[in-house]
C-alpha cells in the first residue's frame, strides 16, 4: 500500500511517499518545494501547480494521499472518558468539549485519537476544528486536481515518527479513584518542531503522545532579526540564516561581526525559550507532569549550537530530535537537514497506513466525508449505456408482463372454446371435456381415418382372376401359337410367367401380346429353368400389371 503525505508550510510544501510491504514500511521518497520566495507570485497558485505536476504521475486507486491541518487551527484537549468504545467517544465529544472551544460546536468537525485504555476508562486527544478551515483545505486540493483521504493536524501527526503506531491502543489495568489522593507524578519529553512561522510543542509520556500546542515563534523571526539588523532583504537574510546562522557558546576570540550576529540570533532564540517555558508549565500543571528531556527538529532547528543554548534557557536537557529513526529502510540520501524537516509530512504519510485497531486523526467527516471516486467515475463513464440498459429492461418488463396477461387470457378463452366444442362437436363426456380428453379422442379419430383410407384403397381392387383373364384376352388364339403355360404367380401387380411355345416367332408375338396388358409398357424376358420338349421353345417373362389399387393422400 502507497501513501503520501503533505506537509504545506509558510516557505516550503514537503512531500513524503512511503510504501507498506510484507517486511515493513519504506519510507521512498521525500521532495521538498520552496514557496513564496517571489512576492509577484501567489502561494496559493504556486501551491496547486506544483501538487498538479507532482501528482500526474500517481495512481488514485493505489495511492492514499493525507493532508496535514495547520495545528493552530485545531484545539487540542486532553480528557478522561468512562468508557472506551470510539464510536461512544465521537458522539460525546461535542458535549465534552464545549465549554473549552472558542467557537460554536454546530460549525466545527471533531475527531479523537485515544491515547490508552485504563480498565474501562480511556484517556483521550478531543480535537476539534472549525468547518471552514476544512473546506478550504479540501477546496485548495480540488483546485489540485487531488482528492484527497485523510485531513490529520500537523501536531498529532509527528507523533507517528516516535510512537509505536502500527501497535494496537495500550492497555493498562483500572486505578483505585480516591479524590483526596494526588495525581502521580508523570515523566514527559518534549518534542518541539521549529517551522518557519511557528512551532510545534508535543508533550510525551512513555512514548505516547498526551498533549500539542502551537506556538507563534518560527525561523521566520530569526531572519527578521537579521534583515533588520544589517538592513537586507528578507530573502537574503534567510538564505544568511539557512547558511552561516550560529550561535557563540562562548565570546572568547570571537570577532567583532561574530558576536554581533550570534548575539542578534540568540536574542530571538531567548523569545522561543519563553513560549516554551510557558508550554512546559502548562504541561506540568496538566498532568503533574516532570519534564526529563527536550528534543528539537525543523528547519529552524539547524542554527549552529542552539541545542546547547536552549539548554542553559531552559535548563533541561535540549538534544536533536531524528525524525527518521525509527524507519530502516529510506530511499533517499538521509541528511541533518532532511531528518529535521522531514518529520511532519513523514507522520502525514504514515497517518495513512494506519489499520483500524488504532485509526488515523481525520476530520473528511459528517459533510465532508470523501465520496467514492471509483463510483464516480464509473457512473460518469457508463451513465448513458446504464441509463439505456435501465430503459431497455423497464419496457422488457411491461412487455412480459402484457405478454403474460395476454396468455394467461387467451388461455382462458381457449379452455372455455375446448370445454364447450368437446361438448357439441365430440360429444364428450365431461371427463374427458379437458385437453388430454380432446387430444384422445383426435388420435382416436386419425386412427379411424386411417383404416378408412386402407379400406378405401382395396375396395375397388383387381383379384388376380382379373389379371389371368386379361391375360388369356390378350394372349392370340390357339389357330396362332401353341402355348404351354407351364408356372403362372402373381405377387401384388408383379406377375410370372412360364411355359413354352412352338418356334421363336410365337415366342415375339407373345411377347407383344403381353405387353399390351403390362402396366409400364415393359415385358421382360429372363431365363427359363423349366426343360422345353424337344420341337419347342421355352419362355420365362416378368411384367407389371394394374390392380386397381388407389394412392393414399
Amino acid at each position: 500500500m502507497k501513501s503520501v503525505g503533505i506537509d504545506i508550510g509558510s516557505s516550503s510544501i514537503k512531500v513524503v511517499e512511503v510504501i507498506s510491504g510484507t517486511k515493513g514500511v519504506t519510507v521512498a521518497h521525500f521532495v521538498e518545494r520552496p514557496i513564496g520566495q517571489n512576492p509577484a507570485h501567489d502561494p496559493d497558485l504556486e501551491i496547486i501547480e506544483f501538487l498538479r505536476e507532482l501528482f500526474a504521475s500517481y495512481d488514485p486507486a493505489t495511492t492514499r494521499v493525507v493532508l496535514g491541518l495547520r495545528q493552530d487551527r485545531v484545539s487540542v484537549r486532553n480528557k478522561i472518558f468512562p468508557f472506551s468504545d470510539r464510536q461512544k467517544i465521537l458522539k460525546s465529544l461535542p458535549f465534552e468539549l464545549e465549554e473549552d472551544l472558542p467557537f460554536s460546536n454546530e460549525t466545527a468537525i471533531f475527531d479523537a485519537k485515544i491515547i490508552r485504555q485504563i480498565g474501562n476508562t480511556a484517556e483521550v486527544l478531543a480535537c476539534a476544528t472549525p468547518k471552514l478551515r476544512v473546506a478550504g483545505a479540501l477546496q485548495m486540493m480540488t483546485d489540485a486536481n487531488l482528492e484527497i483521504s485523510i485531513l490529520s493536524p500537523e501536531g498529532l501527526a509527528i507523533a507517528n515518527c516516535f510512537e509505536r503506531w502500527n501497535d494496537p491502543i495500550p492497555t493498562l489495568p483500572s486505578r483505585p479513584i480516591d479524590m483526596e489522593m494526588q495525581l502521580p507524578e508523570r515523566l514527559i519529553t518534549i518534542q518541539v518542531h521549529i517551522g518557519h512561522t511557528r512551532s510545534l510543542v508535543s508533550a510525551y509520556e512513555n512514548n505516547l503522545l498526551i498533549g500539542a500546542r502551537s506556538i507563534l515563534w518560527g525561523a521566520k523571526n530569526v531572519a527578521e532579526a537579521i534583515a533588520r539588523r544589517y538592513e537586507i532583504p528578507f530573502i537574503e537574510a534567510m538564505k544568511e540564516m539557512q547558511t552561516k546562522s550560529f550561535i557563540l557558546p562562548s565570546k572568547e576570540g570571537a570577532s567583532y561581526d561574530q558576536i554581533v550576529f550570534s548575539d542578534t540570533i540568540a536574542a530571538q532564540v531567548k523569545e522561543l525559550s519563553k513560549e516554551l517555558k510557558i508550554s512546559i508549565l502548562e504541561f506540568k500543571a496538566e498532568f503533574n507532569g516532570v519534564v526529563q528531556t527536550v528534543n528539537l527538529s525543523g528547519g529552524g532547528s539547524q542554527i549552529l549550537n542552539l541545542h546547547a543554548h536552549m539548554t542553559q534557557l531552559l535548563e533541561l536537557p535540549v538534544n536533536k530530535a531524528n525524525c527518521l529513526a525509527q524507519f530502516s529502510s529510506v530511499g533517499f540520501e538521509k541528511t541533518a537537514k532532511t531528518e529535521a524537516i522531514v518529520g511532519v509530512a513523514l507522520g502525514l504519510a504514515i497517518e495513512g497506513l494506519k489499520k483500524p485497531r488504532n485509526p488515523a486523526m481525520n476530520f473528511l467527516r459528517g459533510e465532508f466525508a470523501r465520496q467514492n471516486l471509483a463510483f464516480k467515475t464509473f457512473w460518469d463513464r457508463w451513465a448513458p449505456s446504464l441509463k439505456t440498459a435501465a430503459a431497455a429492461f423497464a419496457i422488457f418488463v411491461v412487455y412480459a408482463m402484457v405478454r403474460d396477461n395476454l396468455a394467461t387470457s387467451l388461455s382462458d378463452r381457449t379452455d372455455d372454446v375446448l370445454k364447450t366444442q368437446s361438448k357439441i362437436s365430440a360429444k364428450l363426456p365431461p371427463k374427458a371435456q379437458n385437453e388430454n380428453g380432446v387430444k384422445k379422442y383426435i388420435r382416436e379419430q386419425k386412427q379411424r381415418d386411417i383404416g378408412l383410407k386402407a379400406l378405401s384403397s382395396v375396395a375397388h381392387m383387381n383379384s388376380a382372376l382379373d389379371l389371368l383373364h386379361k391375360i388369356n384376352d390378350a394372349v392370340p388364339g390357339k389357330n396362332a401359337i401353341t402355348l404351354n403355360v407351364k408356372q403362372l404367380s402373381i405377387q401384388e401387380d408383379s406377375v410370372h410367367m412360364e411355359g413354352t411355345v412352338a418356334n421363336p416367332r410365337e415366342l415375339t408375338l407373345l411377347q407383344q401380346a403381353l405387353t399390351q396388358v403390362s402396366s409400364n409398357g415393359r415385358v421382360d424376358q429372363i431365363p427359363s429353368r423349366i426343360a422345353a420338349p424337344p420341337g419347342s421353345t421355352p419362355f420365362s417373362f416378368n411384367l407389371r400389371m394394374d390392380r386397381g389399387l388407389k394412392a393414399e393422400k
